[in-house]
């Protein structure tokens, strides 16, 4: 059985007020892409991968970042459906702390073509899933999960006007 995940559809909320022009559509069933964003005759294919952000002690890294989200890609995925996904959406679910608990989230969104995030496998320990565990510092992301130290990823989309550059 499949279904929309939550953050499919809060990804395709955020791209409609940023990318008015376009047109958005889930498919029925698992075709390798979760979203398709058309505008006039092009489009792109998104694969949205959500995950919440972790604190405590077992989320210190080596790199002596504190706190990361969780996405994984299985490679099985990537093989079977070639070009089937244009950009990867990784959202991750950032608590908000209120006085004494989190009483909301924060949404990070980290837009990356499918080119870059196949070229990044490469610094990953071979697996049949690979984990992306990213951790945020104002503008800047790192993948805490390399084979040597954490990789930055010096292009944070929070607002999703790098899109349009791809349509």
């Amino acid at each position: 059985m499949w279904s929309l995940e939550p953050g499919e559809c809060i990804v395709a909320e955020e791209l409609t007020k940023q990318l008015p022009e376009c047109e958005f559509f889930f498919p029925l069933r698992d075709v390798g892409s979760d979203l398709l964003v058309v505008r006039k005759k092009s489009h792109i294919r998104i694969q949205v991968k959500e995950s919440r952000y972790y604190f405590g002690k077992r989320s210190i890294w080596p790199s002596g970042h504190i706190g990361h989200s969780w996405h994984q890609i299985k490679e099985q995925k990537l093989q079977e459906n070639p070009g089937q996904v244009d950009f990867f959406v990784f959202l991750t679910y950032l608590p908000v702390v209120a006085e004494h608990k989190v009483n909301q989230f924060e949404y990070k969104y980290l837009v990356v073509p499918v080119e870059e995030v196949i070229k990044r496998l490469t610094i990953k320990r071979p697996s049949k899933v690979y984990s992306f565990c990213f951790h945020f510092e104002e503008n800047r992301v790192w993948d805490e999960r390399v084979k040597a130290r954490a990789q930055c990823y010096p292009e944070v989309a929070q607002e999703h006007a790098r899109c349009q550059l791809f349509l």
